[in-house]
């Protein structure tokens, strides 16, 4: 019977580490198809003046929104049931994409892009699921592989998403988006199992509490710096990445530019697990560490590089360390930080990344214009090297891993409950 019920246990566990992957793909590849087409899409609904504020307006709406409403999610989740939590969001973002799909004007789109900020919170709500329902001691490594499926999702989607543009216009292709978020929020409903539901607490914190705590834990504060800085990486430089490449090259095929902007997105497909495994071999502050050094080197030296396949390795290795970032910080949530507060921190490193992406085109486009579109690398440079001075200086005020904290709050250590839970499902 303990042998059977081990089965059944692994069983579940990587059950639910298959669907919610093919689940957290689907759902990447959907945002994925929809996000570079929609300036056109403002064109085909007949927007012809102001259409670079109304984009601007529209990419800028929904992280405005997600940002203070991942970490409400997640406190829902922590109290509620992460699962329940990945469900509504998926109907949410299925119904949005649908609702999308029959705007007249941009306004229209401004409105449901914040909307579909404010309730949106599908992946982190799948990393948290995952991080709560697997054996503590591979539990990185499977959101590593969740992340990997995430990012695998939004280097395919803008390939589909041109694809279906092409069959069935832009309103056919948001529909088709819709459609596969539903189908996903119906896997996870019907074949996902949350074995290990949130404990029952007396403790109740507000939203402003729960920020508080993050800040006076030395462990989330360095995790939350960590990812902003990881968001600005992309942010910055997406913006300005295709005028460089036109500057490098003159003759740069629209192939080749589209190619090398995914090039960090496939860069983090085929590390992301590797850094994880690294890091649980050393300490996955040394895998962070590698990132932060790696890139601020690299976004240097980009600066510099005058040919176009050159500047794409280079690119595409600033890629490879920048993909040691995420999933360590994600690693440390689920090994420094108790079961009972995982699904707000992971809305919070969402919020983080959120404020990154918001900030950083900003100082991008300041930059660009006043030094010349290369002094943008030598930005994110400089902006990754305070980073490494500054996480550093955190990462020396980490508790032992021995110390625990309470149930509610981030653990600085192995929490009890969380070691039992471990031993539960292995």
């Amino acid at each position: 019977m303990i042998v059977l019920w081990g089965e059944l246990a692994m069983l579940y566990y990587r059950r639910n580490l298959l669907i919610l992957s093919t689940t957290v793909f689907l759902a990447s590849m959907s945002w994925s198809q929809i996000m570079p087409f929609l300036p056109l899409f403002l064109q085909d609904i007949g927007v012809k003046h102001n259409l670079l504020r109304w984009s601007g307006l529209i990419f800028a709406a929904h992280p405005v929104a997600a940002m203070f409403a991942q970490p409400a999610w997640g406190k829902l989740g922590d109290k509620y049931g992460r699962k329940a939590m990945v469900i509504r969001a998926g109907f949410c973002l299925g119904c949005i994409y649908f609702a999308m799909s029959f705007c007249t004007s941009p306004w229209q789109l401004v409105l449901l892009r914040f909307i579909n900020g404010a309730l949106t919170g599908f992946i982190p709500g799948s990393y948290a699921l995952i991080a709560t329902n697997t054996p503590q001691e591979i539990a990185p490594r499977a959101v590593a592989i969740a992340q990997t499926a995430s990012a695998t999702g939004m280097i395919i989607g803008p390939a589909i998403g041109g694809l279906l543009a092409h069959i069935f216009g832009y309103h056919g292709s948001m529909r088709v988006s819709g459609a596969a978020v539903l189908f996903a929020t119906l896997l996870v409903w019907l074949l996902v199992k949350e074995m290990h539901k949130p404990s029952a607490s007396e403790e109740q914190t507000s939203l402003f509490q729960d920020f508080l705590t993050a800040l006076d834990s030395p462990i989330l504060k360095s995790i939350l710096l960590t990812v902003a800085l990881c968001g600005t990486f992309a942010a910055a430089i997406n913006p300005i990445l295709a005028l460089h490449l036109k500057q490098l090259s003159g003759t740069a095929p629209i192939w080749l530019t589209g190619a090398i902007f995914s090039l960090p997105g496939l860069a983090f497909t085929v590390s992301a697990y590797l850094w994880t495994a690294f890091g649980e071999r050393n300490d996955h502050r040394i895998a962070i560490n590698i990132g932060l050094a790696g890139t601020f080197i690299l976004a240097f030296l980009l600066y510099f590089i005058h040919n176009l396949w050159i500047f794409a390795v280079t690119y595409f290795t600033a890629g490879l360390c920048l993909a040691a970032i995420t999933p360590s910080a994600s690693a440390i949530i689920c090994t420094r930080v108790d079961a009972d507060f995982h699904g707000r921190a992971y809305g919070l490193q969402q919020s983080a990344s959120m404020l990154g992406a918001l900030v950083a085109p900003l100082a991008s486009g300041f930059v660009g214009t006043a030094f010349g579109i290369p002094s943008v690398f030598i930005m994110v440079s400089g902006l990754f090297m305070a980073g490494l001075i500054a996480i550093n200086t955190i990462f020396k005020r980490w508790p032992l891993p021995a110390a625990s904290a309470a149930p509610a709050a981030p653990a600085a250590g192995e929490a009890a409950g969380t070691r039992t839970r471990a031993r539960r499902c292995s």
